[in-house]
């Protein structure tokens, strides 16, 4: 993937089967967290694309988020710090 001048990479491996985490990590299953500038842009871009499981909403911590699925299963959420 790659947006502006940030490149990120992922491997995709063949009949990979990532563990279910969400019942040891009951606080969110995340495997990265990425900052970024204009989030909705990118939602709108990724949205064609990816599997979503989170839109972009606002987060009690000040940043707005979104959350997809890449293909080895893995949960990507990008987010932008909300101006106060």
């Amino acid at each position: 993937m790659w947006r502006d001048s940030v490149e990120i990479m992922l491997q995709r491996v063949e009949n990979y089967q990532k563990p279910d985490l969400s019942r040891v990590r009951p606080g969110g299953v995340w495997d990265a967290y990425i900052r970024v500038r204009d989030v909705r842009a990118l939602y709108d871009t990724a949205r064609q694309k990816a599997s979503i499981q989170r839109t972009p909403c606002p987060m009690p911590y000040g940043e707005l988020e979104f959350e997809l699925r890449d293909p080895n299963g893995y949960v990507l959420v990008f987010a932008e710090r909300i101006e106060e």
